[in-house]
C-alpha cells in the first residue's frame, strides 16, 4: 500500500498558529477532527500531518496553509488593550475574538497597500487632545471636527440614521470603521488599532444600536488621545482615569450641556432629582442616544442623586442589548454595513482600476461574488449621499 505523502510542516508554527487562536489542544484537535494525541504530536514534530490535514488545520485556524512552510514564526503583534465592554465582565481572549482583531489589522494593511500603489493622498487623522485639556474643551474641538451640528443631531428621528450619520463623520477623518457580529457582546463592544495612517475602530453589530454610537465617539476619543486602554463601562475606584476621561468626553459630545439644559427647560421637569422613565426616554430620543448616556450627563449636572443614577444604572445594565434580526438586511448591505464606507470604497474602485482582481475582491470584502458587485456599488452610493436602507 503505498504511503500518503507528508506535509513537512513547521511544528513551531502549528503551535504558533493554534496558540495565537487561543485554542486549547483538545479543542483545535476537535474541529480540525483528530485526536489530541495526533495534534500533539505534530506539534511536536514527531509526525508530519498530510497536505488535507494541514488543509484542515488552515481552515480552523483561519491562515494559509503555505505559511505553515516558512521557516520563522512571525512577529508577535501588540496586543490591544483598548477594549469597551459590558459592565462587570473581564476581558476575555477567544478564537472569534482574535479573528476579528486580525481581520482589522489586514484589511487596515490593504488600505495602506492601495493608497500607496495609486499614488493618493493618505489622509492624516489630525484632530489631537491631551488628556490634560478640559474635558468640554476636547469634546467641542471633536464635535466641530466632526462637522455634525446641534440642528442635524435633533432632527434626526431614526437610531440608525443617527449612527450612520456618525459613523460617515468619523469615517471622514481617515478612520476605518468595521463593524462584526460574530463576537458576543460579553466579549467585546468596540476596540480600537491607534496605528497612523488609517487607525482602525470596529463596533460589535450585535450591540445596541445606541450602544453603538457610544461606542464609536467613546473610541474616537482614544484615536484623539493617541493612548491606549481597557475601554468599558464598568463603575468604580478601579476605572483608570483615562476611561472616565474618554466616557465623559464621548457623553459631552453626545449630549453638549448647552443643549441638554435647553432640553430639560423645555420639558418642564422640577427640581425632583429621581427621574421618570418616560422623561428618561424623551430625552435619550431626542439626542438619539442610550438612556444611560443622559443619566450619566444628568449627575455630572447635578441633576440628580448618585443614588439615583447607581440604582437606574444597575436596572438598565440588565437589559440584553438587542441583537440584528435573522433574516433582517440583504447581503450586500451587511457587507457594507461590516466593511464600511470607507474601506469598501477603496477596494471597489481598485477593482474598477484594475489594480486588484476579482477574486481579491471577494477576499477583501468577505467572500462576494459578482453578483454582489453591482447592489453593493449603487448601496455605497445612496449611502455617501445620507440614504439609509
Amino acid at each position: 500500500m503505498r504511503d500518503i505523502p507528508r506535509a513537512r510542516a513547521n511544528p513551531a508554527l502549528l503551535v504558533w498558529a493554534r496558540e495565537s487562536s487561543f485554542y486549547s489542544v483538545q479543542e483545535a484537535a476537535r474541529k480540525i477532527g483528530v485526536k489530541s494525541e495526533t495534534l500533539q504530536l505534530w506539534e511536536s514534530g514527531r509526525l508530519l500531518p498530510t497536505m488535507n490535514q494541514l488543509r484542515a488545520i488552515g481552515r480552523v485556524y483561519r491562515r494559509p496553509s503555505a505559511l505553515f512552510f516558512a521557516r520563522d514564526v512571525p512577529e508577535k503583534r501588540p496586543k490591544i488593550a483598548d477594549f469597551r465592554l459590558l459592565p462587570g465582565i473581564d476581558r476575555p481572549d477567544s478564537p472569534e475574538l482574535e479573528f476579528e482583531i486580525r481581520r482589522a489589522y489586514e484589511r487596515r494593511d490593504v488600505v495602506l497597500d492601495l493608497a500607496r500603489q495609486s499614488g493618493d493622498s493618505i489622509p492624516v487623522h489630525s484632530i489631537s487632545a491631551q488628556a490634560s485639556e478640559k474635558r468640554e474643551v476636547i469634546a467641542r474641538r471633536l464635535r466641530e471636527v466632526l462637522g455634525i451640528s446641534l440642528a442635524t443631531q435633533l432632527a434626526w428621528h431614526d437610531e440608525r440614521t443617527a449612527l450612520s450619520a456618525w459613523i460617515q463623520a468619523v469615517e471622514s477623518l481617515g478612520v476605518l470603521v468595521f463593524q462584526t457580529s460574530r463576537v458576543h457582546t460579553e466579549q467585546m463592544r468596540g476596540f480600537s488599532i491607534a496605528e497612523y495612517p488609517f487607525p482602525v475602530i470596529v463596533l460589535n453589530g450585535s450591540d445596541s444600536v445606541r450602544g453603538r454610537v457610544f461606542t464609536l465617539i467613546h473610541e474616537l476619543v482614544h484615536l484623539t488621545l493617541r493612548t491606549g486602554g481597557l475601554c468599558n463601562l464598568r463603575e468604580g475606584p478601579d476605572v483608570s482615569p483615562l476611561e472616565i476621561l474618554c466616557n465623559y468626553v464621548a457623553g459631552e459630545v453626545l449630549v453638549p450641556r448647552g443643549a441638554l439644559l435647553s432640553q430639560l427647560h423645555l420639558l418642564g421637569h422640577n427640581d425632583d432629582p429621581e427621574w421618570q422613565d418616560w422623561e428618561l426616554t424623551r430625552l435619550a430620543n431626542r439626542f438619539m442616544t442610550s438612556r444611560e448616556v443622559v443619566l450619566r450627563r444628568l449627575l455630572i449636572l447635578n441633576k440628580t442623586t448618585v443614588e439615583f443614577y447607581q440604582k437606574k444604572h444597575e436596572e438598565y445594565s440588565r437589559v440584553v442589548p438587542r441583537h440584528e434580526s435573522r433574516g433582517g438586511p440583504k447581503y450586500h448591505i451587511m457587507v457594507l454595513r461590516n466593511n464600511g464606507i470607507a474601506y469598501t470604497g477603496r477596494i471597489l474602485e481598485a477593482y474598477r482600476n484594475n489594480m486588484i482582481s476579482l477574486s481579491e475582491l471577494s477576499r477583501h470584502l468577505g467572500g462576494i461574488r459578482l453578483n454582489h458587485i453591482e447592489p453593493l456599488e449603487n448601496a455605497l452610493i445612496r449611502r455617501r449621499e445620507g440614504v439609509h436602507p
